[in-house]
């Protein structure tokens, strides 16, 4: 018996120690891809950076109207992805402002080991303080809608009411490798950009994001909080919290997140409205965002027949 347990405990330092020199080893690779220090300037005219209580934030704020439509995007992502049409079709009507979160995009890495859904809900209230805005209608697309339920549960006075497009309580494929330790290191570091591209455009904005040293370890951090301490505050009663009316859109062939995911999700909130695009995937924003629009804007309105034009 002791035989077993000593042979055991070797072979469980063994592991520890493997997945640390995997850990260093992902760490020095990624060195070949983050070469910048901290962005400089803001990546588009359209792009400025606004200094809040938690720090510097790179933003997007387009369009005028007496209702703020706050945009947070996904995993590994950016305001990039609102860039691909669905902010300037919103920003006809409404003033849109899209985030990048710490450790993503061009805003600060400087949080290190607390980058998750709670900071990221802490940072949209600085950022909307800093801009002084009192109330917005949120739109989270799949991590971001962690983020968007978080802000609205938390803070209701800020949150007329919610979308989520794509998000669901399920773990996406491509999360499974990244979120093992050394292992996650390992493939990031062999990653230009852990995302999808949706156009040349799209492609300089994510890799001038993925250029900046700390990215990968942000997102590693994230990864692994999302599945362990965020995730458990999002099993144990922050949808059944929300009080606001919530839009919930997903692509029916979504290979992300199921369609089963989001629904079942839906039955966790008070007040949800449920709408599933059909043929599109994962990024309804980006792949059908006049649509998208629509249906927003009659959610906004606050008709009681939202669905998706075909």
């Amino acid at each position: 018996m002791k035989t077993n347990t000593k042979r055991l405990l070797v072979i469980s330092i063994g592991l520890v120690l493997l997945m640390v020199a995997l850990g260093e080893s992902g760490t020095f690779m990624s060195r070949q891809f983050e070469t910048v220090a901290r962005a400089q300037a803001p990546t588009d005219p359209e792009t400025r950076f606004i200094e809040t209580r938690s720090g510097r934030v790179h933003i997007l704020d387009v369009g005028e109207g007496s209702q703020t439509i706050l945009l947070l995007h996904g995993t590994g992502r950016s305001v990039a992805d609102w860039q691909e049409g669905f902010a300037e079709r919103m920003a006809q009507r409404y003033r849109v402002v899209a985030i990048d979160y710490y450790g993503h995009g061009a805003s600060d890495r400087a949080h290190r080991g607390r980058y998750g859904i709670a900071l990221w809900a802490e940072q949209a209230v600085d950022v909307l303080d800093a801009l002084e805005i009192e109330e917005v209608v949120v739109v989270g697309h799949s991590a971001g809608g962690c983020v968007a339920a978080i802000l609205t549960a938390d803070h209701p006075e800020r949150v007329d009411r919610a979308v989520f497009i794509g998000h669901g309580m399920a773990m996406d494929p491509v999360q499974a490798i990244p979120i093992i330790p050394g292992l996650g290191e390992i493939h990031l570091a062999r990653t230009e950009i852990f995302s999808d591209i949706f156009s040349p455009e799209h492609e300089r904005r994510l890799a001038a994001a993925y250029s900046i040293r700390g990215t990968r370890a942000a997102l590693l951090t994230f990864l692994r909080r999302q599945y362990t301490i965020d995730g458990l505050r999002l099993v144990t009663g922050t949808y059944e919290e929300i009080r606001q009316p919530v839009l919930q859109v997903h692509g029916t062939e979504d290979a992300s997140i199921s369609l089963e995911a989001g629904r079942r999700l839906g039955e966790r909130i008070g007040d949800s409205r449920w709408v599933p695009f059909e043929g599109i995937g994962h990024d309804v924003h980006v792949e059908a965002p006049e649509r998208l629009a629509e249906v927003i804007e009659v959610f906004i309105r606050g008709d009681a027949d939202v669905k998706s034009r075909s």
